[in-house]
């Protein structure tokens, strides 16, 4: 026992001695205070700048920044010192808003006793967390930027130092604009005047005639699969041009969540497809029969409702009449295969809404709202957990599987007593 208390006070002892040694042979840290900073080549600003002046001076991704230090000489001397002495380097880098912004490394526009170096503002991937956190919330409006330098293992040196900062460049935001409106202008015009995201077209029976044949040249109803589909290609889409357009970077912006999540709706819209395409011909038949049939009889109910309501318009039974006749033409256009409108289409079969739609469709409008606000803010695409993903994929599996379920054909409801 004795013996290994002394064996541990001698290595104190030996540590202890060490230090000073090696606090001997280490170089002196020196000491640094960034005083300024400006856009390189445009004067500082003074009191009584134009707004000529004042706009020029806003810096953006892909300028050059130029910083006013005092004691940069003492900073070579310190480089120049570890490196003659074999000790690690440590490399000076820029910190904005006092983020290292790593991987940027300066350079020294004239001799080091001007006090002036100079950063080339450059998005990275070792940069790429710091980056987000600067640029988070971006606008084509500037604000003040603090701005500094230091060690990159390290805290950043004193600092001053502040710049105006526009995080969207004016160019890469309306040009952005231009391209998503044009997108989404083609998008839901496709959406609403061609059969793009529907399910068929419609199939009036050839010996319906009079007001229940208006409807022919209507379009097929939603379908829910290729909406969910075309709405994750919009948002990723999107977010994408917005984190090109802020900072610059083509590649590396797409990650596993948003190509999951693409692939869901791909999934499921292919599963859909299939889930039409294999159902046997007999049963396709003895449905369509039996649709055409319901289509018929609606048809023919609707005819005798409009011709009982003549002179009973502005009356209770009138009323009623209205309302059975409104409920009528919804359940034909369905017999039909006729759009009622994009929410009710995808929320329903031939009969009505069904839960499995409807769920599936919240969590769609949900994730894809999540995963909006958070590019916006975190300027990346985010990282769902798996267990969000788990529940898109298990609502779009709850969703094929009762499809193949679903009712194919629509109820014709009982003669109203009004009628």
């Amino acid at each position: 026992m004795t013996r290994a208390i002394l064996a541990a006070m001698t290595a104190i002892a030996m540590c202890a001695a060490a230090l000073p040694a090696r606090a001997a042979e280490d170089c002196p840290a020196p000491e640094v205070v960034v005083t300024g900073a400006t856009k390189a080549g445009v004067p500082p600003l003074t009191a009584n700048a134009t707004p000529e002046q004042k706009r020029a001076s806003v810096v953006e991704l892909g300028d050059t920044i130029e910083l006013t230090v005092t004691g940069l000489d003492k900073l070579i001397k310190d480089t120049e010192c570890r490196q003659a002495k074999a000790l690690p380097k440590r490399t000076p880098i820029l910190f904005l808003a006092a983020q290292p912004i790593k991987g940027l490394t300066g350079y020294l526009p004239g001799p080091p006793s001007d006090g002036k170096i100079r950063f080339d503002l450059a998005h990275s991937t070792a940069s790429k967390t710091a980056w987000a956190l600067v640029l988070a919330n971006p606008w084509i409006t500037d604000s003040p930027l603090d701005v500094s330098m230091g060690y990159e293992d390290s805290y950043p040196f004193k600092s001053s130092a502040q710049v105006p900062f526009r995080k969207l460049a004016v160019f890469y935001a309306v040009a952005g604009a231009i391209f998503m409106a044009v997108l989404i202008v083609l998008f839901f015009g496709l959406l609403l005047c061609t059969d793009m995201c529907r399910e068929g077209r419609p199939k009036v029976p050839s010996d319906i005639v009079g007001a229940a044949a208006i409807s022919r040249g209507a379009y097929g109803p939603y379908s829910l699969s290729k909406v969910q589909a075309g709405i994750w290609f919009l948002v990723i889409l999107g977010a994408y041009i917005l984190i090109v357009a802020v900072t610059h970077d083509l590649s590396g912006t797409v990650n596993a969540t948003a190509l999951t999540l693409m692939g869901i709706g791909a999934a499921t819209m292919v599963g859909s497809t299939v889930i039409q395409n294999n159902q046997s011909d007999a049963a396709t038949v003895a449905a369509a029969a039996a649709q055409a049939d319901a289509a018929r009889e609606l048809a023919k109910r609707m005819q005798d409702l409009q011709a009982s309501l003549k002179g009973k318009e502005e009356t209770s039974e009138g009323a009623a009449i209205k309302k059975s006749l409104e409920e009528l033409e919804i359940a034909f256009k369905r017999a039909t295969n006729q759009s009622i409108g994009l929410w009710k289409d995808i929320i329903s079969d031939a009969n009505g809404v069904n839960f499995h739609r409807f769920q599936m469709t919240a969590w769609t409008v949900v994730l894809a709202s999540i995963f909006t606000i958070a590019v916006t803010r975190i300027l990346a695409m985010p990282d769902f957990d798996n267990t969000l993903l788990a529940l898109q994929g298990l609502s779009a599996g709850t969703y094929l599987g009762l499809k193949v379920n679903e009712s194919q054909v629509t109820t014709v409801p009982d003669k109203p007593k009004a009628a």
